[in-house]
């Protein structure tokens, strides 16, 4: 065997090697978020499975074709897994249900699939349906990872400095992983066996950050400033917020906030923000935010304010300034106010 062989084979699966230990490790680990690093476990054993089969696909001969598209197949499997990942570590009281398991289904067929092919089979099928085949399972992956990152943003008021950082972290490392084995269906842009190249290097970069800043330990337990609120007491809040909103209108007070809101529920600003994430699963600015904009909406729609400006609206529904109306409209909408309005005209 070359020696150029041997020091790819050794380079490229020493990540792989390294996945398997932090894999045990995270298994094992009993401190903290206990099904935080089991998730992440899963999600390393995945990667190192995928990347391993990618080792093998390069460097041997005679891969089994199976084994080929098993492995593909586990694309279907990382999204979910981190996008669970996020869930747990940012949402207070996040509990594993039978439900989450809907976002796995997908894997079964397409697992189904690898495990029945043949090389008759790959010669029957036109090139159409393996275009697709790969689209949906790179664009399956890519799916997860931006809702992930929603998932990370939205929290990011109320969240561990640590934590976000640690997750901003994985996601650029998936991130990363996901553009080159794209880059890898092109062979003339990027060579196949840099997949598990890049993928050693970026876990043991990875694993040295997270143990040099002390991350598995630091965010294992996810707690806010005050001791964490009990589900009930974090309903009941949720109710009494939702009636000094919704019911009484405060969202029209555009000098509102958290503070100013726990103060009227005599309560802490931590309680409050974790009571509306744990039940609008966003934060606060979101939460009142989606009743101005449904009133603005509403307003759109009256004829009463028919000569109301955009500005007017966003002042009337209790916004600061029109930037900020804006902006908060185009989120929740996908659609610019005056877009909203003419399209309403144009309507009628």
């Amino acid at each position: 065997m070359p020696h150029q062989q041997i020091i790819l084979i050794l380079a490229s699966g020493f990540g792989v090697l390294l996945g398997l230990l932090l894999s045990i490790f995270l298994w094992s680990y009993r401190k903290g978020n206990i099904l935080a690093n089991q998730i992440l476990c899963i999600l390393i054993l995945v990667l190192s499975f995928r990347i391993g089969k990618s080792v093998f696909m390069e460097l041997g001969s005679g891969i089994d074709l199976r084994l080929i598209f098993i492995g593909l197949s586990t694309q279907l499997i990382l999204g979910p897994l981190f996008y669970l990942y996020t869930k747990v570590l940012i949402v207070p009281n996040y509990k594993f249900t039978k439900l989450q398991l809907i976002h796995f289904l997908v894997f079964i067929p397409a697992f189904v699939f690898g495990f029945l092919v043949t090389k008759d089979l790959v010669k029957q099928l036109p090139t159409s349906f393996f275009i697709v085949l790969f689209v949906i399972y790179y664009g399956h992956y890519l799916l997860y990872l931006l809702l992930a990152l929603k998932n990370i943003f939205a929290f990011k008021e109320t969240q561990k400095t640590e934590t976000l950082k640690w997750l901003k972290i994985l996601v650029a490392t998936l991130m990363v992983i996901w553009l080159i084995y794209v880059l890898n269906l092109f062979e003339d842009f990027v060579p196949y066996i840099i997949g598990p190249i890049t993928y050693s290097v970026l876990v043991f970069t990875v694993t040295f950050i997270a143990f040099k800043n002390g991350y598995i330990e630091k965010i294992g337990t996810i707690k806010y400033k005050t001791t964490a609120v009990e589900q009930g007491e974090a309903d009941l809040l949720y109710h009494q917020v939702l009636a000094l909103i919704k019911d009484e209108k405060q969202f029209k007070n555009n000098s509102i906030s958290l503070k100013s809101l726990s103060k009227d529920l005599k309560t802490s600003p931590q309680k409050l923000s974790m009571a509306i994430n744990s039940n609008f699963n966003n934060n606060f600015n979101v939460f009142v935010n989606s009743y101005r904009i449904a009133a603005a909406k509403e307003m759109l729609h009256d004829q009463n304010y028919v000569n109301y400006t955009i500005a007017a609206i966003a002042y009337e529904v209790g916004f600061n300034s029109l930037s900020s109306f804006n902006e908060a409209f185009k989120k929740q909408t996908k659609q610019t106010p005056i877009g909203y309005k003419n399209q309403l005209q144009n309507g009628h």
